[in-house]
């Protein structure tokens, strides 16, 4: 059987920044094979283990590359600290680690490459894509960082750019024009001044949030510009389709739009619902469940057809900081609640 704590400690040794995820996964393709009672199939850098069983079929899903960064790897006797300790190398060890413990349950784990570049490139959805009888399964798990609470369902996301007009005058004479970097911050007032809504949804608190994330206008230090672009970043809940999202934003916005200005849609992507169905087992054994505030690939799941959580180690707040440790204990506790929720 593999001990999740030393693979996690192990797999923090070896640098896997997204699209140099060969070595990480030479190493888990071997590792897995010489178990022996698991079947192991590699495409590109991928891993998709079945472990024979049976009861309805479970997938367990984690990316095993990580974001750039120089985080130096350290361990004592409570801590693991370096890059990708929380997201999710930690997660990964776990499900190496269930995977082995012979639990007798029908169970395919899927490690995959370039989950934190863009979503073309992201290995699940290429892997579902080419084989889609990977999804045909009951329930899934994501082992994205949860503090090892049960995360239900996740956000949606919406990325927005926001054009808006003025009039080029000379800044000596600012009167004679309108200024469009002063539009942008007006925009940006109104962005600051909303409540977000928090959506009590299955049974767990989603909160909104509407964030400005980018500004440009600029025509030369001596004039007053007459356009701005302002990028604004909407995380809703999922309650909301992303068409829904849009209509509220463009209401929201209403007030310092004008004639001339535009609203454009550059990616969108729909929320998972919170659901505890399925999972209660799972809940009774973490001990705690509340709702995903953020998107994770069980958006894509659910898209799919498959209801899925959140549920890792690893505080998710720490993820891709220069601090990202996660406690042994905690890790432990982790691959113990899973198991015994897979066990039945």
């Amino acid at each position: 059987m593999i001990e999740a704590v030393s693979l996690a400690k192990r797999l923090l040794e070896i640098p896997s920044v997204s699209r140099n995820e060969a070595v990480i996964c030479d190493y888990l393709d071997q590792l897995l094979r010489e178990d022996g009672g698991l079947s192991v199939t590699r495409f590109g850098n991928n891993l998709v283990v079945r472990v024979p069983g049976s009861g309805p079929g479970v997938l367990l899903a984690g990316h095993i590359d990580t974001v750039p960064g120089d985080v130096e790897v350290y361990e004592d006797d409570e801590v693991l600290r370096g890059l990708g300790a929380v997201d999710m190398k930690s997660g990964v060890a776990v499900m190496c680690d269930v995977a082995t413990r012979g639990l007798g349950r029908n169970l395919t784990v899927v490690l995959y490459a370039c989950e934190e570049v863009d979503a073309s490139e992201n290995g699940l959805r290429r892997l579902a894509a080419e084989f889609p009888a990977l999804l045909d399964v009951d329930l899934a798990v994501v082992l994205e960082p949860s503090g090892g609470a049960v995360e239900l369902g996740c956000q949606g996301t919406l990325r927005a750019r926001v054009d808006l007009g003025g009039r080029r005058a000379h800044s000596a004479r600012p009167w004679m024009g309108r200024n469009a970097i002063s539009r942008a911050a007006a925009l940006v007032a109104l962005v600051d001044r909303l409540e977000p809504r928090r959506p009590v949804l299955g049974d767990v608190e989603f909160r909104e949030s509407l964030s400005t994330v980018r500004i440009e206008s600029f025509v030369a230090n001596n004039v007053i510009p007459d356009s701005a672009r302002v990028w604004l970043n909407y995380r809703f809940a999922p309650d909301l389709t992303p068409e829904m999202a849009v209509e509220r934003l463009v209401e929201w916005l209403g007030p310092v739009l004008e004639e001339g200005d535009s609203v454009s849609i550059e990616d969108s992507v729909a929320g998972a619902p919170a659901t505890q169905s399925g999972f209660e087992g799972l809940v009774l054994a973490a001990g705690s469940v509340r709702a995903k505030l953020g998107w994770t690939d069980v958006g894509f799941l659910a898209t799919h057809g498959v209801s899925a959580v959140n549920f890792g180690p690893g505080d998710p707040l720490l993820a891709h900081s220069p601090v990202e440790e996660v406690g042994k204990a905690e890790i432990i506790a982790s691959a113990e609640a899973l198991a015994r929720w897979l066990a039945g």
